[in-house]
């Protein structure tokens, strides 16, 4: 099955649908676009009735900010990104566009203690978590997929409380949300704002095409080279991994070409095997009992030292620590 023929939840059918009735456009317009239940929507299905209820509401942004976004900003946002240079400018960039063109939620880029932390701000009154994901979305999808990463999310909060089914919104930033706090932010290591961007506008032209119902299955791109070789070492055991001239052999390509593509890329075939690595943990503290000896050597960590010490680099946190505060209840 592709990306887009997954489903929707429905909570977040149920929420686009809010968005039309306030607008006054729930009646035709989805009745226009819907063919199947709500329970039973398809991304490609979603992304259009986006489209058709953003282009009567000539607002992209569905209602959910201070301005209207015409439609085609989005589009607009990513060219405006696409030549950055580096994740870091990526983000800034589409910062300003969107508080610009969008207005509040406004959000600037910090760093401290090698952590890279983007904070909303509104002098309004706290909004819904749709909108917040929303914006989220719009901001995240695109700099991540220039990336071409997948850049794990350390802390995600929302200024609003929790909806009334949060499982969905965990579910799609791969952390659990935090609702109800100060400000509504995301935080991940600072690292990856180092990272280059390198996209050509065919590649953005087809991520356009699938937009938005792409950027609702997470920010890892799996038509790439990256998304590729992380998508192979996902289906073997890390303990059976091979070396990277045999990898490069089972890849069918030689390992100095490998090297050389994944370079230009802005990574390494080591950097590649630490975020699948990171990926598997984190997976595994939250939702099972594995005992964290177990998990190092199933990841293939010749101690359970080297494991802790790894995942305290990507996250801040002990295995434990992460475990107690993000386990799936």
């Amino acid at each position: 099955m592709s990306k887009l023929e997954k489903r929707i939840d429905p909570v977040f059918v149920s929420e686009i649908f809010e968005c039309a009735h306030i607008a006054g456009f729930d009646g035709p317009i989805i009745a226009a676009h819907i063919t199947h239940r709500a329970e039973d929507m398809s991304l490609q299905e979603y992304g259009k009735l986006w489209f058709a209820l953003a282009h009567e509401m000539q607002d992209e942004m569905l209602g959910m900010t201070e301005f209207p976004m015409r439609p085609g900003s989005f589009g607009l946002m990513c060219h405006a990104i696409l030549g950055a240079g580096t994740l870091e400018k990526a983000i800034r960039r589409a910062l300003l566009f969107l508080k610009v063109v969008a207005g509040a939620p406004t959000g600037t880029l910090s760093v401290r203690n090698g952590h890279a932390h983007i904070t909303f701000s509104d002098d309004a009154g706290p909004r819904s978590a749709f909108a917040y994901r929303t914006m989220l979305i719009v901001l995240l999808g695109p700099v991540f997929w220039l990336a071409q990463r997948q850049i794990p999310l350390l802390q995600v909060s929302f200024r609003c409380g929790a909806p009334a089914d949060e499982k969905a919104y965990n579910g799609l930033f791969g952390t659990p949300v935090q609702f109800d706090a100060n400000n509504t932010k995301v935080v991940f290591s600072a690292e990856f704002l180092s990272l280059p961007v390198n996209r050509s506008e065919a590649a953005l032209a087809r991520f356009l095409k699938q937009a938005p119902g792409n950027l609702l299955v997470g920010y890892s791109a799996t038509d790439n080279l990256i998304g590729k070789v992380r998508h192979s070492l996902a289906q073997m055991p890390a303990v059976a991994w091979p070396s990277f001239d045999e990898f490069a052999k089972q890849f069918g390509t030689s390992p100095s070409t490998l090297r050389r593509q994944l370079k230009a890329n802005g990574t390494s075939f080591r950097a590649i095997k630490a975020d699948v690595r990171f990926a598997i943990a984190r997976k595994a503290l939250m939702h099972s009992d594995v005992s964290v000896s177990d998990l190092a050597e199933k990841l293939g960590y010749a101690e359970p030292g080297a494991f802790f010490r790894a995942f305290r680099k990507w996250t801040g946190l002990t295995p434990a620590e992460f475990r107690a505060d993000h386990r799936d209840n």
